[in-house]
């Protein structure tokens, strides 16, 4: 794919879609949210979700070296530095939008999206008990989970599972 001229800053990810090679993984997320109406209804909701959105990118830079630098490593310094900093934020979020499990309204938006793939990563690696201390954040789990389309998504083949080594080096194959 490099090789190719397929990405546009020599990284992963890539997407094609409708002949267009989009990277960026905000900037995909944040197309298709669009396209999904997952963006907000008006400009304060956008902004929130947008502010949102970009905290569970940088809660989830934690986990993203997981198998590349270590397995043990990580999860080490993620729950010494990332989870007590974002999981207070996000269970007071949630809190504060009425506990009804979405972070800003009442329906699915992308921040929300963000958060889950982060919590979905903290319950496969840590194990569920790592969120009893955030209430909020379990029953946004929950509310995600009872999600029709996510709850298909998750129990599909589709569903990106944890990096092990054979990810690690198809990654490194396709880079390097």
């Amino acid at each position: 794919m490099r090789a190719e001229g397929k990405l546009l800053f020599g990284q992963l990810p890539m997407v094609e879609y409708e002949g267009h090679h989009l990277v960026q993984s905000g900037s995909m997320a944040r197309f298709f949210a669009e396209q999904g109406g997952l963006i907000g209804s008006n400009e304060e909701e956008k902004l929130k979700i947008d502010i949102l959105f970009e905290g569970t990118r940088d809660f989830n830079s934690a986990f993203m070296p997981y198998g590349f630098l270590g397995f043990k490593e990580v999860l080490d310094n993620a729950k010494a530095t990332a989870m007590p900093r974002y999981l207070p934020i996000y269970n007071f979020i949630l809190s504060r939008n009425g506990s009804n499990g979405y972070m800003v309204g009442s329906k699915l938006s992308l921040a929300d999206l963000g958060l889950l793939e982060v919590v979905l990563t903290i319950e496969e690696l840590l194990g569920e008990e790592e969120l009893k201390p955030y209430p909020e954040v379990q029953n946004f789990l929950k509310t995600m989970k009872s999600n029709e389309q996510i709850s298909k998504y998750l129990n599909s083949d589709l569903r990106r599972k944890k990096n092990d080594e054979k990810y690690v080096n198809e990654v490194k194959g396709v880079l390097y």
